[in-house]
Protein backbone atom coordinates (compact mmCIF):
# COMPACT_ATOMS: atom_id res chain seq x y z
CA UNK A 1 0.00 0.00 0.00
CA UNK A 2 1.23 3.49 -0.93
CA UNK A 3 0.24 6.21 1.55
CA UNK A 4 1.03 9.86 0.82
CA UNK A 5 1.50 11.94 3.96
CA UNK A 6 0.81 15.58 3.16
CA UNK A 7 2.99 17.88 5.29
CA UNK A 8 4.23 14.87 7.32
CA UNK A 9 6.25 17.03 9.73
CA UNK A 10 3.24 18.87 11.16
CA UNK A 11 1.95 18.44 13.77
CA UNK A 12 5.29 16.96 14.95
CA UNK A 13 3.74 14.44 17.37
CA UNK A 14 1.76 12.93 14.48
CA UNK A 15 4.94 11.32 13.17
CA UNK A 16 3.81 8.30 15.18
CA UNK A 17 1.09 7.69 12.55
CA UNK A 18 3.78 7.30 9.91
CA UNK A 19 5.89 5.15 12.26
CA UNK A 20 3.12 2.61 12.77
CA UNK A 21 2.10 2.65 9.10
CA UNK A 22 5.67 1.73 8.18
CA UNK A 23 5.66 -1.04 10.80
CA UNK A 24 2.51 -2.42 9.14
CA UNK A 25 4.34 -2.61 5.81
CA UNK A 26 2.89 0.54 4.25
CA UNK A 27 5.07 2.64 1.93
CA UNK A 28 4.79 6.15 3.42
CA UNK A 29 5.60 8.94 0.96
CA UNK A 30 6.00 12.47 2.29
CA UNK A 31 4.87 15.54 0.34
CA UNK A 32 5.40 18.99 1.82
CA UNK A 33 7.17 22.35 1.68
CA UNK A 34 9.72 21.94 4.49
CA UNK A 35 13.33 21.58 3.34
CA UNK A 36 14.58 18.02 3.61
CA UNK A 37 17.41 18.95 5.99
CA UNK A 38 14.92 20.55 8.41
CA UNK A 39 12.83 17.40 8.82
CA UNK A 40 13.09 15.44 12.06
CA UNK A 41 15.69 12.68 11.54
CA UNK A 42 13.34 10.24 13.29
CA UNK A 43 10.53 11.17 10.88
CA UNK A 44 12.81 10.52 7.90
CA UNK A 45 13.30 6.92 9.02
CA UNK A 46 9.56 6.35 8.55
CA UNK A 47 9.33 7.88 5.06
CA UNK A 48 10.24 5.84 1.98
CA UNK A 49 10.56 9.11 0.04
CA UNK A 50 9.95 12.84 0.45
CA UNK A 51 9.01 15.29 -2.31
CA UNK A 52 9.38 18.97 -1.52
CA UNK A 53 7.30 21.62 -3.27
CA UNK A 54 8.02 25.34 -3.16
CA UNK A 55 4.48 26.35 -2.22
CA UNK A 56 1.76 23.99 -1.01
CA UNK A 57 -0.84 26.63 -1.89
CA UNK A 58 0.11 26.21 -5.55
CA UNK A 59 -2.14 23.33 -6.58
CA UNK A 60 -0.30 22.76 -9.86
CA UNK A 61 2.86 22.05 -7.89
CA UNK A 62 1.02 19.61 -5.66
CA UNK A 63 -0.51 17.95 -8.72
CA UNK A 64 2.87 17.49 -10.40
CA UNK A 65 4.42 16.18 -7.18
CA UNK A 66 1.72 13.54 -6.72
CA UNK A 67 2.07 12.62 -10.38
CA UNK A 68 5.79 12.05 -9.88
CA UNK A 69 5.21 9.86 -6.80
CA UNK A 70 2.55 7.88 -8.69
CA UNK A 71 4.92 7.35 -11.62
CA UNK A 72 7.72 6.23 -9.28
CA UNK A 73 5.78 4.04 -6.82
CA UNK A 74 2.53 3.13 -8.57
CA UNK A 75 -1.07 3.93 -7.65
CA UNK A 76 -1.55 5.90 -4.44
CA UNK A 77 -3.93 4.05 -2.11
CA UNK A 78 -4.44 6.70 0.58
CA UNK A 79 -3.63 10.37 1.14
CA UNK A 80 -3.97 12.35 4.36
CA UNK A 81 -2.55 15.52 5.92
CA UNK A 82 -3.82 15.35 9.54
CA UNK A 83 -4.23 19.13 9.28
CA UNK A 84 -7.59 20.79 8.75
CA UNK A 85 -6.01 23.63 6.75
CA UNK A 86 -5.30 21.20 3.88
CA UNK A 87 -8.71 19.50 3.79
CA UNK A 88 -9.68 20.96 0.42
CA UNK A 89 -6.27 20.30 -1.12
CA UNK A 90 -6.40 16.70 0.12
CA UNK A 91 -9.88 16.28 -1.36
CA UNK A 92 -8.87 17.76 -4.72
CA UNK A 93 -5.84 15.47 -5.00
CA UNK A 94 -7.95 12.42 -4.09
CA UNK A 95 -10.46 13.42 -6.76
CA UNK A 96 -7.83 13.91 -9.45
CA UNK A 97 -6.00 10.66 -8.67
CA UNK A 98 -9.05 8.54 -7.78
CA UNK A 99 -7.91 7.93 -4.19
CA UNK A 100 -10.50 6.76 -1.62
CA UNK A 101 -11.64 9.31 0.97
CA UNK A 102 -13.28 12.73 0.94
CA UNK A 103 -13.44 14.24 -2.57
CA UNK A 104 -14.25 17.73 -3.84
CA UNK A 105 -18.00 17.14 -3.72
CA UNK A 106 -17.82 16.23 -0.01
CA UNK A 107 -16.24 19.47 1.12
CA UNK A 108 -19.41 21.48 1.68
CA UNK A 109 -20.70 19.13 4.36
CA UNK A 110 -17.23 18.78 5.88
CA UNK A 111 -16.31 22.47 6.00
CA UNK A 112 -19.66 24.27 6.41
CA UNK A 113 -21.37 24.01 9.78
CA UNK A 114 -24.85 24.57 8.34
CA UNK A 115 -24.36 21.74 5.83
CA UNK A 116 -23.13 19.51 8.69
CA UNK A 117 -26.43 20.07 10.47
CA UNK A 118 -28.30 18.50 7.56
CA UNK A 119 -26.11 15.40 7.79
CA UNK A 120 -26.84 15.04 11.51
CA UNK A 121 -30.55 15.64 11.00
CA UNK A 122 -30.67 12.98 8.27
CA UNK A 123 -29.20 10.57 10.84
CA UNK A 124 -31.84 11.47 13.43
CA UNK A 125 -29.54 13.55 15.64
CA UNK A 126 -30.93 16.67 17.32
CA UNK A 127 -29.10 19.89 16.46
CA UNK A 128 -29.15 23.44 17.81
CA UNK A 129 -31.61 25.55 15.83
CA UNK A 130 -29.89 28.10 13.63
CA UNK A 131 -29.35 29.59 10.20
CA UNK A 132 -26.79 31.38 8.07
CA UNK A 133 -28.04 34.93 8.61
CA UNK A 134 -27.41 37.17 5.62
CA UNK A 135 -29.29 40.08 7.21
CA UNK A 136 -30.18 41.36 10.64
CA UNK A 137 -33.85 40.78 9.79
CA UNK A 138 -33.18 37.06 9.36
CA UNK A 139 -31.30 37.06 12.66
CA UNK A 140 -34.18 38.76 14.47
CA UNK A 141 -36.63 36.21 13.06
CA UNK A 142 -34.50 33.39 14.50
CA UNK A 143 -34.22 35.14 17.87
CA UNK A 144 -37.99 35.59 17.95
CA UNK A 145 -38.18 31.78 17.79
CA UNK A 146 -35.30 30.70 20.07
CA UNK A 147 -34.73 33.78 22.26
CA UNK A 148 -31.47 35.26 23.54
CA UNK A 149 -28.64 34.49 23.87
CA UNK A 150 -27.50 33.28 20.45
CA UNK A 151 -24.04 32.31 19.25
CA UNK A 152 -22.60 33.80 16.06
CA UNK A 153 -19.66 32.07 14.41
CA UNK A 154 -18.20 31.65 10.90
CA UNK A 155 -19.98 29.00 8.86
CA UNK A 156 -16.50 27.90 7.81
CA UNK A 157 -14.07 28.14 10.70
CA UNK A 158 -11.85 26.31 13.15
CA UNK A 159 -12.16 26.20 16.93
CA UNK A 160 -13.91 29.26 18.30
CA UNK A 161 -12.23 31.95 16.21
CA UNK A 162 -14.55 34.97 15.67
CA UNK A 163 -17.24 33.37 17.85
CA UNK A 164 -19.56 35.69 19.76
CA UNK A 165 -22.27 35.27 22.38
CA UNK A 166 -25.02 37.83 21.69
CA UNK A 167 -27.39 38.45 24.59
CA UNK A 168 -29.36 41.55 23.59
CA UNK A 169 -30.45 43.69 20.64
CA UNK A 170 -27.59 46.19 21.06
CA UNK A 171 -25.01 43.39 20.75
CA UNK A 172 -26.79 41.98 17.71
CA UNK A 173 -26.79 45.42 16.05
CA UNK A 174 -23.10 45.92 16.79
CA UNK A 175 -22.24 42.47 15.43
CA UNK A 176 -23.95 43.16 12.10
CA UNK A 177 -22.28 46.58 11.82
CA UNK A 178 -18.76 45.26 12.45
CA UNK A 179 -18.71 41.62 11.35
CA UNK A 180 -16.21 40.35 8.81
CA UNK A 181 -17.46 39.90 5.19
CA UNK A 182 -18.13 36.16 5.38
CA UNK A 183 -21.02 33.81 6.10
CA UNK A 184 -21.88 33.60 9.80
CA UNK A 185 -24.17 31.02 11.31
CA UNK A 186 -26.39 32.03 14.25
CA UNK A 187 -27.51 29.32 16.66
CA UNK A 188 -29.52 29.10 19.83
CA UNK A 189 -27.33 28.90 22.95
CA UNK A 190 -27.67 25.61 24.80
CA UNK A 191 -26.34 25.09 28.33
CA UNK A 192 -25.17 21.65 29.29
CA UNK A 193 -22.31 19.23 29.61
CA UNK A 194 -20.24 18.83 26.44
CA UNK A 195 -19.41 15.21 25.72
CA UNK A 196 -17.47 14.38 22.57
CA UNK A 197 -17.68 11.28 20.41
CA UNK A 198 -14.99 10.66 17.83
CA UNK A 199 -14.12 7.61 15.83
CA UNK A 200 -12.94 5.91 12.71
CA UNK A 201 -15.01 3.68 10.45
CA UNK A 202 -14.00 1.30 7.71
CA UNK A 203 -15.27 1.47 4.15
CA UNK A 204 -18.46 -0.37 5.16
CA UNK A 205 -19.21 2.12 7.93
CA UNK A 206 -18.26 -0.25 10.76
CA UNK A 207 -16.70 1.53 13.74
CA UNK A 208 -13.13 0.29 14.23
CA UNK A 209 -12.00 2.84 16.84
CA UNK A 210 -13.80 5.37 19.01
CA UNK A 211 -13.16 7.64 21.96
CA UNK A 212 -15.04 10.10 24.13
CA UNK A 213 -14.25 12.81 26.64
CA UNK A 214 -16.11 15.30 28.79
CA UNK A 215 -15.13 18.97 28.51
CA UNK A 216 -14.49 20.96 31.68
CA UNK A 217 -15.51 24.14 29.81
CA UNK A 218 -16.72 24.97 26.33
CA UNK A 219 -14.34 25.81 23.48
CA UNK A 220 -15.91 29.27 23.16
CA UNK A 221 -15.30 30.06 26.84
CA UNK A 222 -11.73 28.77 26.58
CA UNK A 223 -11.02 31.16 23.70
CA UNK A 224 -13.01 34.24 24.70
CA UNK A 225 -12.32 34.08 28.45
CA UNK A 226 -8.87 32.41 28.41
CA UNK A 227 -10.25 29.55 30.51
CA UNK A 228 -8.10 26.46 30.91
CA UNK A 229 -9.56 23.25 29.46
Amino acid sequence: MNFVAISPHFPPNYRLFWKHLKELGVTVLGLGDAPYHELDPELLTYLADYYRVGNMLNYEEMLRALGFLTHKYGKIDRLESHNEFWLETDAALRSDFNIPGFHREDMQKVKRKFAMKKVYQDCGVNVARGLVAQSIEEARALIAEVGYPVVAKPDVGVGAAMTYLLAQDEELDYFFRTRQPMDFILEEFISGQIVTYDGLVDQEGKIVFDSSLRYSDGVMESVTQSVDM
